[in-house]
């Protein structure tokens, strides 16, 4: 099989024509919940005009939404509201991916088993949300893909993300909703600080109920139930600015031990994505792709 490596774009045209003359010729699309709102059909038309020139691997819905909210039932909706549209514009586009997120975060921790309670119930929201979605999306014949997000984030204020950052919740859900249009999206960078923070916070450790895990480990453990990979590199327990969504080499994680479980299941997309300093302008994710064909063709040569 040949490995696609795809990188991230939002549906503006500067975008897609940047990815494409730098080589890219599959990209995932991310969206915002007000473009979705307001602009639903001009990204329709954007999607159509680039089809030609792009796969589209997946659609990312806006990644400051979640379908797993306990305690705000409103911003559950508006995410899972996010989510049908997501699927809807993704077979539309001959797109047969959707990648969302189903977090439950707290700005300070508690006790266990107040986290635990908070955490079954964010549990029962996600399995309920895509349960919704399924019929749906078996009639349009779109995947939704499950993402890992981080234990730990800086978004205004620290927050802990209590549900799906372990691989533990991931693999509950896959096996409450049993179906095959339920898979995970695996993000490596995710997985890097949900392992930091497990090391380094013993209250996030006992909660977890995690010994030790490496991103490796977490990956072998999610493997059989994922279609996609995002790749980035990360570093430290808090994910934010200059910590999360690194160029490949800039952070902490061993490239070379995590490829090797997904480079054996013959694992393509993978999808590029760092953040860059200028969105019309991806050096960022050149270099990475560069310095990920170098380590592939390193384990492959082995």
């Amino acid at each position: 099989m040949t490995l696609v490596i795809a990188a991230k774009a939002a549906c503006f045209p500067s975008q897609l024509e940047d990815r494409i003359s730098k080589g890219f010729r599959a990209v995932e699309i991310i969206t915002f919940e007000d473009q979705l709102r307001h602009s639903f059909e001009s990204i329709q038309k954007i999607l159509r005009n680039y089809s030609d020139s792009l796969e589209f691997t997946s659609i990312h819905t806006p990644s400051e939404l979640t379908i797993s909210e306990a305690i705000d039932e409103d911003y559950r909706k508006r995410g899972l509201s996010c989510l049908e549209k997501v699927v809807r514009l993704a077979a539309e586009t001959d797109c047969k991916h959707v990648v969302f997120h189903a977090f439950q975060s707290i700005p300070k921790l508690r006790k266990i088993y107040e986290m635990n309670s908070l955490r079954d119930r964010a549990f029962q929201k996600c399995v309920e949300g895509i349960q919704s979605l399924i019929c749906l999306c078996e009639d349009l014949a779109v995947t939704l893909c499950l993402e890992n997000i981080n234990a730990c984030i800086h978004h205004n204020q620290v927050l802990y993300l209590i549900f799906s950052a372990s691989p533990d919740d991931l693999l509950r859900v896959v096996k409450e909703v049993n179906s095959d249009l339920l898979r995970l999206c695996f993000d490596v960078a995710h997985a890097q600080n949900t392992c930091n923070v497990i090391m380094q916070n013993p209250e996030m450790k006992a909660f977890f109920n995690i010994d030790k895990l490496t991103p490796e480990g977490f990956c072998e453990l999610v493997i059989d139930h994922t279609d996609l990979i995002h790749l980035s590199d990360s570093k430290d327990t808090i994910a934010g600015k200059g910590t999360d969504n690194l160029p490949l080499g800039e952070g902490e994680i061993d490239f070379r031990k995590v490829l090797k479980p997904i480079l054996a299941k013959e694992f393509s997309p993978i999808v590029l994505e760092m953040d860059e300093s200028d969105v019309n302008n991806a050096i960022n994710m050149v270099k990475s792709r560069e310095f990920l064909s170098r380590i592939i063709a390193d384990l492959r040569s082995r």
